[in-house]
């Protein structure tokens, strides 16, 4: 297994605006998220996919390429192949940078169809069923997004 030091907070930069900055991640994460985007790695934790050991295969014929690349796409998933191929690596679960991505998207989403006349009734729903959650956290974390 790859030793990963998680000490480090420098944030990395990422083409996705929506859910940047990547501060907090563990460097490993923060790798991954260099190479693949903040997204897909973001996809990763909801598909939760991290919190465990992973051997990164040299091949398509794995599951680790068929779990991964199922979420992520076939040319993410290669584009860690060739980097990490053949690598036993641990991706921690990231509850919270999970938690506060989550809650970015879900505020850009609620801002978004509150702009196009939505009720907030009718869009904390909508937004519960789409993110698996409760309305009244959809409101909470709408109420009080910093």
């Amino acid at each position: 297994m790859t030793d990963v030091d998680t000490s480090s907070n420098t944030p990395a930069d990422s083409a996705e605006p929506m859910i940047s900055p990547a501060e907090d991640l563990p460097s490993i994460v923060r790798e991954l998220a260099d190479m693949i985007g903040l997204d897909a790695v973001y996809q990763l934790m909801e598909a939760k996919l991290f919190g465990c050991e992973w051997r990164v295969s040299r091949t398509r014929h794995s599951d680790w390429y068929r779990e991964w690349s199922d979420v992520i796409g076939e040319e993410k998933a290669d584009k860690i192949m060739k980097t990490w191929g053949g690598c036993e690596l641990y991706f921690p679960r990231c509850s919270a940078a999970y938690l506060r991505i989550r809650n970015k998207k879900i505020i850009a989403r609620y801002d978004e169809l509150l702009s196009q006349g939505m009720t907030t009734r009718s869009l904390r729903r909508m937004l519960s069923r789409e993110f698996g959650i409760s309305d009244s956290t959809v409101k909470r974390i709408a109420n009080n997004p910093g």
